[in-house]
């Protein structure tokens, strides 16, 4: 009675999951596997086989390499130093027992539009003395525009870790004698690997909705310290070559499953660590 009883259970759960997985899988699935297909062919409109001829033309494009390139240079930047600053922020919001109001202002910028957000940035970076949108400091105007708004997605991830540390693993180090900078070396920051590592694969997402306020202010050729991987395959569906966007998607597609890996292998390797402890 009980295994039939387990059995309807588990047959119910299925059924309330059963229109998102229909609708991931026609939504993401098959348009992933079709892609592939487009990937290997001639062209749009010629589906023969041309082997990995996209792949070579889009390693080759001059468009694609400066798009990698400020890509590259926004993630390896962008992406540590949100981490950093949120753990920071949240760490002194938790210790410091913050005003709630401080907190309020530091994820306010998240409910903030995109065109506001452009706007604003114009007008502190682009338009009254140095033009800095339209130099070769462009970049770091973009960085500092993304550490504003997602900060605060990181600093709840982060003040939710908080909250689940372990608090006996904390008074046995104070009573082994261990100081502030012990604690938070040893113990607070190997517990919280778990937490890093799911702000590290949130920001990764949200890194690339940069694009969006980038379009704004520039559209589709923007300054070339600027050009995105998202501009060139934008620019590439506008002009109906979805057998190179498609190649590029896949690239783009593995650069992001690399840098995930390497957040999960970290949390592995470092929560094995505080295990062996």
């Amino acid at each position: 009675m009980g295994e039939k009883l387990n059995h309807i259970r588990k047959f119910k759960n299925i059924t309330f999951l059963l229109p998102s997985l229909i609708g991931f899988f026609t939504l993401y699935i098959i348009p992933f596997v079709i892609g592939i297909r487009i990937s290997f062919s001639e062209t749009t409109f010629n589906s023969n086989f041309a082997g990995f001829k996209n792949y070579i033309y889009v390693f080759k494009s001059e468009a694609f390499q400066l798009a990698i390139k400020n890509t590259s240079i926004f993630m390896l930047i962008g992406i540590p130093l949100i981490i950093i600053i949120s753990f920071l922020l949240a760490l002194a919001i938790f210790e410091l027992k913050v005003n709630p109001i401080i907190k309020l202002f530091i994820i306010l910028p998240i409910a903030i539009p995109s065109a506001s957000i452009s706007a604003f940035f114009e007008k502190s970076f682009g338009i009254y003395g140095l033009n800095l949108l339209d130099s070769k400091y462009a970049m770091i105007v973009v960085i500092i525009m993304f550490l504003w708004k997602n900060t605060g997605y990181n600093l709840i991830i982060y003040l939710a870790g908080f909250t689940q540390i372990d608090k006996s693993a904390i008074e046995a180090a104070k009573i082994d004698g261990a100081n502030y900078w012990g604690l938070l070396k040893y113990i607070i920051i190997p517990l919280l690997t778990p937490t890093t590592a799911i702000v590290g694969i949130i920001t990764i997402i949200n890194s690339f909705k940069v694009f969006k306020e980038i379009y704004i202010l520039q559209g589709k050729y923007p300054n070339p310290n600027l050009y995105m991987l998202q501009h060139y395959l934008t620019n590439k569906f506008n002009s109906i070559e979805y057998h190179h966007l498609t190649s590029a998607a896949y690239i783009f597609t593995l650069m992001i499953l690399a840098f995930i890996f390497l957040f999960v292998f970290l949390d592995k390797r470092y929560s094995k660590k505080v295990g062996d402890n």
